[in-house]
């Protein structure tokens, strides 16, 4: 069983994860790409900053890991901190707000980089290089790859619009906390599950909703997957 847990940021993506992983130890951990590569020094820009080789690398090394491990620990169960389609919301936000061709400029959201180590786009007029031809491509770097058929299940966590349900806005010291930002990447990955990945890409792998309390995420997810 092979399973990735994907959606905006700030949503509880990686509470559900280790919660899940610490009630069903057998399950190993992927952690999320962006902590992975930065472990191997890797400079990764998020929002209107982010490049092509930022989202392209991320979406590789997502890519890489779910396909070894189809291909090597098959029997393995598995459950990743996003999946290879997370980039491509976080791509049409990079290109809307910080590329040449994204929004007129008095439309535009911004949002702070808090990483004091990386603050050296701050004040470009257009701080991303992402545009339309590239997320085209991220499409069918990921398509080709066949990576989504080696998922069992992706585990979408919506926003749904009730503070009681959806979790409040934290800081990590890594991500800004717009919840402009958190919103705007929530509608494209809504657009994204919702329709463009089943027109372009007909059931490559199971994919549900999951929503409500940290108890009831790991009740939905067990569900999904026959645990229950």
């Amino acid at each position: 069983m092979r399973i990735a847990i994907s959606g905006s940021h700030s949503l509880g993506k990686s509470t559900l994860v280790r919660d899940f992983q610490a009630a069903h130890p057998t399950f190993e951990l992927l952690d999320e790409p962006y902590r992975e590569l930065v472990a191997r020094h890797e400079r990764i820009h998020f929002a209107e900053r982010a490049s092509q080789r930022c989202n392209q690398l991320m979406t590789q090394h997502a890519i890489e890991r779910i396909t070894q491990a189809r291909l090597h620990t098959p029997h393995k169960p598995v459950i990743c901190d996003r999946s290879c389609l997370d980039f491509i919301p976080y791509s049409h936000y990079a290109r809307a707000m910080g590329s040449s061709e994204g929004l007129p400029l008095q439309q535009r959201l911004t949002t702070a980089e808090v990483r004091p180590d990386m603050q050296e786009k701050n004040g470009l007029p257009f701080p991303s290089d992402i545009n339309a031809a590239f997320i085209e491509q991220l499409w069918d770097t990921i398509l080709n790859s066949q990576a989504l058929s080696s998922y069992d299940l992706i585990a979408f966590l919506p926003l749904t619009g009730d503070p009681g349900v959806d979790p409040s806005m934290e800081s990590d010291g890594i991500r800004s906390v717009e919840t402009a930002y958190r919103d705007w990447v929530d509608v494209a990955f809504k657009q994204m599950y919702r329709d463009e990945l089943p027109r372009r890409s007909p059931q490559p792998c199971r994919v549900v909703e999951i929503t409500g309390s940290r108890s009831d995420r790991v009740q939905q997810l067990e569900q999904a997957i026959g645990m229950l």
